[in-house]
């Protein structure tokens, strides 16, 4: 039997009108009902095509490609029914139906594991609920951004006015500060001139004292007028030392000990007697130079005085300090009077050895005296403690 003839007209079948009686209201009523449903079957899947077609975000979409064609299948069933009635085309619906059959065992086997994945995705009121959700967040930040940059513009407000604050201020501080160097400007022309004046002052009490001097006959009172008169000489070029300095508060006592120990020598000894002067840099105020200077000036009279009865002689003058003294040494190779180490009044006249003795005390010092191949003076005092001097403008 050929392929064509076992399709569509087997041996021996007839068509299935046959069965029907060919009743009219039979076969038209099997006919229209598998033309509509056949119909249906060819549009529900072109449909479901068409929306995944377009639909394409949608997961596992490709499943419903298997409905399309398991549906078109069951349609092309219905549509060979209607064939039947007139024509035994019993294989060809044969091989249909088996088509059929296995597009719907695996449309069935590809479903039902797809199941519990399908009703794990999310539903609509899910969604739904998350895009609420989503959407409230988005407008909480668009408000959390909203405060921030109100925030900003109330920061930039407050730096702007801040640094307003600051530029007055500075301009307050830098016309304070002018204020203050003009006035300290005017204080040290003031003390500078208080320090000359006080110089010119000692300087007219020299000259009083040399007139004095001259009209005096008994040699005692001379001598003690002419030491007076060193004695004045110390304090005038202590306040010329101020005078030139930077800050008018303190000076290097070196220089100035080297000048107050040449003028005595000068001024009361012969060309015979040299005087050597070694001095650290040493810087001291005011109320630590007169009395150190009155002290030089003591112990290098007193060697002129009394350790050179020849007229010849060497005068050593020594200062030095640590972290915590300062040293003075006054020392010469005469003949002096003291015989051991022994305090000052023991070697010195009475006016000299009180003023030695005063002075040592004020400064809270000590001193010592030794006999060796001459008088050697030794004073110890505390160093002195300057304190910094700030700049107004820099402070």
């Amino acid at each position: 039997m050929r392929i064509i003839d076992w399709l569509l007209n087997p041996t021996g079948l007839t068509p299935h009108g046959f069965c029907l009686s060919w009743a009219p209201g039979l076969v038209a009523l099997h006919a229209g009902s598998d033309a509509v449903i056949g119909l249906a079957y060819f549009s529900i899947p072109l449909a479901l095509a068409a929306f995944i077609w377009q639909r394409r975000d949608i997961k596992y979409g490709w499943v419903a490609y298997l409905f399309v064609a398991f549906i078109m299948a069951c349609g092309t069933t219905h549509l060979l029914s209607i064939l039947t009635l007139w024509v035994p085309a019993y294989g060809v619906e044969g091989l249909v139906k088996a088509l059929t059959a296995g597009l719907s065992i695996i449309t069935a086997a590809v479903l039902w594991p797809l199941i519990p994945k399908a009703v794990a995705l999310p539903s609509a009121a899910q969604l739904t609920a998350l895009n609420a959700e989503l959407t409230r967040t988005i407008e909480e930040q668009a408000h959390t951004t909203a405060l921030l940059r109100e925030s900003e513009a109330q920061v930039r407000q407050s730096n702007l006015e801040l640094e307003s604050r600051v530029a007055e201020r500075t301009a307050e501080l830098l016309q304070a500060n002018l204020q203050l160097t003009d006035a300290l400007a005017q204080r040290d022309l003031l003390l500078r001139e208080v320090y000359h004046r006080v110089k010119n002052n000692l300087q007219t009490v020299d000259g009083l004292i040399v007139m004095q001097a001259r009209q005096v006959v008994d040699p005692a009172a001379k001598k003690g007028l002419l030491d007076l008169r060193s004695r004045i000489f110390a304090l005038g070029l202590v306040h010329q030392q101020l005078m030139g300095s930077d800050d008018l508060k303190t000076f290097d006592f070196a220089p100035f000990l080297r000048e107050l120990s040449a003028n005595i020598v000068e001024g009361g000894a012969s060309d015979e007697v040299t005087l050597s002067v070694n001095a650290a840099p040493l810087d001291v105020g005011l109320d630590f130079a007169i009395p150190l200077g009155l002290l030089v000036t003591e112990l290098v009279t007193n060697s002129l005085k009394h350790a050179f009865p020849d007229g010849k002689g060497n005068i050593d003058v020594l200062l030095e300090r640590d972290e915590a003294t300062v040293a003075l040494v006054v020392a010469d190779n005469g003949a002096g009077s003291a015989k051991a180490d022994s305090p000052a009044d023991a070697a010195r006249p009475a006016l000299g050895a009180s003023i030695i003795r005063g002075l040592v005390a004020q400064m809270h010092g000590t001193l010592v005296v030794r006999s060796e191949n001459g008088t050697r003076s030794e004073i110890r005092v505390p160093a002195p403690v300057i304190a910094p001097v700030i700049d107004p403008v820099t402070a």
